[in-house]
């Protein structure tokens, strides 16, 4: 179980609010929250027809994408990762 502190901070997404919490600093959560506003409104401006629900699918997507081409060119990145698993949550 990580025992480290936990940072809160509320960012908004789409126009939602979302409170996180997690052990990165209260920058580094904001500086993610702001990477997926920007990217769902990327694809909300390229997809008019799309729902919030498969706009959030695709971003997850791109994200997944993102991480998995950082993990195949730094493979320590893989090994850091596990030891962060379960470190940020939602609230």
């Amino acid at each position: 179980m990580d025992t480290r502190p936990k940072n809160r901070v509320t960012v908004t997404i789409m126009g939602d609010e979302y409170t996180i919490r997690g052990s990165s600093s209260p920058e580094s959560l904001e500086e993610a929250a702001r990477h997926v506003d920007r990217l769902m409104r990327s694809l909300a401006e390229k997809n008019r027809q799309l729902s919030g629900y498969k706009i959030a699918v695709l971003a997850a997507l791109n994200l997944a994408d993102e991480l998995l081409k950082a993990k195949h060119d730094y493979p320590r990145f893989d090994i850091e990762d596990k030891e962060r698993e379960g470190e940020d949550e939602l609230v």
